[in-house]
């Protein structure tokens, strides 16, 4: 199988997907305050990207780009007729939209207020054009149709915007691919794609001709099979993403010297990264493995990680609005996703919620939490959503709760039905601290009774008949329930002997006959165990056992 980049690549230059809605599907749920959005496509590859800024979600795939706002719902604003769009820039003041098209070798330059395609940048001399970056007013283009097996028509080259035709500028050497790119301030960094020692070639574009600074060599640094670059907002700190040595590396582009890494190879191939606005944190997702992790980017400490099971990330799909971070996948199914992680930059906040292991049908559930910040401040009367699910899976929610002046709160309920029942209590977050939820689960069960009669006196001997009735809830049990017996003698040192265990009748009822060898006081005991909806019963009955007279 071509690797997920390779494949993103490849398929750039040809139809990629087809359009059956836009943003119109209903959300599903990844976690409580997260969201996970069917954007209504099919993509046949990983080829699609993410941009958001000024308040807008931009996600291309085939040949459109979808506007959605900050919670990932459809605006209504779609931009059609663009052959094959690969990658998306948006300028710093979020009012345009660069889209590349390979299957049309050109750029759309797309206003983002009208959701129109102002001007296409002609890019035939230079087929392909794939990935983007802006510095400035200066787009710079990655481009090459090697496919999978690479060529000699890759490169890079830069767009001056403020011309009416900008003539595409020719920057560094022959690439066998489209390169990575990524661009901030007055550093641009081109990374190889595709090979097993990816160089990064590092420019200085502050001037009006562009300078190589240096060179990260790719097998020194053992770079294999780069997907993604994120440069800091200053341009001094490189990020990358690749399969190998799968973590990801950051790199000082003044010293060009690997001065850290997030993760390690075990946690599955890096497909995808961003630095946020302040640098504090670092967003990484990966295929084949745990989707999405946030660092800390000092440290590198993972302060939260996610998953969805039956997805996997697109290669470059990640990008900051801060507090959240959104992020592209593609479901087992080939559909395409908008993954909201919201709040996640925030500080964590810690939730505790008890419920009994275990509840008697049709008797008041008691549970009981509280909320508080890390640290352990409390969280006062603040608002909880709670939601109730039941054994077969039906969810529905009850009414909220308040916590209290230390950040505790209580509530009782009576579930419908009985088995395995669990409650989730979601607190929304405040602005200073990140949303959190936590569950309890209790197993409901009937109340079950057992009873056992017979004679108060017998004979040594002579037969002794004893019956009872199972009872659970209302009614008899399901007929043929197994109930355990048992017998002791208090004049016997053997002490408890098993005696054979019977069954119930349709109505709950059993019998049994033992026989008595000695006197003494004999003492029964019948017992049922109960089952996933009934608790267990057991009943006791003395009998005084006589010598015979013969």
């Amino acid at each position: 199988m071509p690797h997920p980049l390779v494949r993103r690549l490849t398929a750039a230059c040809g139809a990629a997907a087809l359009i059956t809605g836009l943003l119109t599907v209903p959300a599903t749920v990844a976690s409580a305050a997260d969201t996970t959005r069917d954007l209504g496509v099919s993509i046949t590859s990983f080829t699609a990207d993410l941009a958001v800024g000024g308040g807008r979600v931009f996600v291309s795939a085939a040949d459109r780009v979808m506007v959605g706002d900050m919670d990932g719902n459809d605006t209504g604003d779609v931009v059609t007729g663009l052959a094959g769009v690969a990658r998306l820039a948006l300028n710093a003041d979020a009012t345009r939209l660069y889209a590349s098209l390979p299957g049309s070798n050109e750029v759309a330059e797309i206003d983002t207020a009208s959701s129109t395609v102002i001007r296409r940048l002609d890019l035939s001399s230079h087929p392909c054009p794939s990935t983007l970056a802006l510095s400035g007013d200066r787009l710079w283009v990655g481009h090459g149709c090697g496919g999978e097996k690479g060529g000699e028509d890759g490169g890079v080259v830069g767009l001056d915007l403020t011309a009416a035709a900008p003539e595409p500028v020719t920057l560094g050497r022959v690439h066998a691919r489209p390169p990575a790119l990524v661009a901030a301030r007055d550093t641009l960094v081109v990374g190889e794609t595709g090979t097993h020692h990816a160089d990064l070639l590092v420019y200085d574009v502050g001037g009006g001709t562009p300078v190589l600074r240096g060179e990260i060599d790719g097998q020194t640094q053992y770079l294999d099979r780069l997907n993604e670059l994120a440069l800091s907002l200053d341009g001094s700190t490189l990020i990358s993403a690749a399969d190998a040595p799968g973590s990801f590396t950051k790199y000082d582009t003044t010293t060009l010297a690997a001065t850290g890494a997030y993760g390690d190879e075990w946690d599955g191939y890096p497909a995808g990264v961003a630095i946020s606005a302040g640098g504090r944190f670092v967003a990484a997702g990966r295929q084949w493995g745990t989707d999405f992790t946030l660092y800390d980017g000092e440290t590198g400490v993972s302060v939260y990680s996610a998953d969805q099971p039956d997805a996997e990330l697109v290669p470059g799909g990640v990008a900051f609005s801060e507090p959240d971070v959104f992020a592209l996948l593609r479901s087992s199914a080939g559909r395409l996703l908008l993954w909201r992680l919201r709040g996640i930059t925030l500080p964590a906040s810690e939730l505790t919620l008890t419920a009994p292991a275990r509840a008697s049908f049709g008797a008041p559930v008691p549970l009981k939490g509280r909320l508080t910040y890390a640290g352990g401040r409390p969280l006062t009367r603040q608002s909880l959503a709670v939601t109730r699910r039941l054994a077969d899976g039906t969810s529905e929610p009850l009414d909220s709760v308040t916590t209290g002046k230390d950040g505790t709160f209580a509530f009782t309920d009576t579930p419908p039905d009985v088995g395995a029942v669990t409650y989730t209590v979601l607190w929304d977050g405040d602005g200073r601290a990140r949303w959190t939820s936590t569950s309890a689960t209790t197993t409901v069960k009937r109340n079950s009774n057992l009873t056992l009669d017979g004679p108060e006196s017998g004979t040594v001997g002579e037969p002794l008949e004893l019956t009872g009735v199972l009872t659970v809830g209302d009614g008899p049990p399901e007929p043929g329930a197994t109930i355990i017996l048992q017998r002791n003698v208090s004049d016997d040192d053997s002490g408890s002997v098993p005696l054979e265990s019977v069954s119930t009748n349709a109505d709950g009822s059993y019998s049994f006959t033992d026989t008595p060898q000695i006197a003494g006081t004999y003492t029964y005991l019948a017992r049922w165990t109960g089952n996933t909806t009934a608790g267990a019963a057991k009943a006791l009955k003395l009998v005084t056992v006589t010598p015979g007279t013969g």
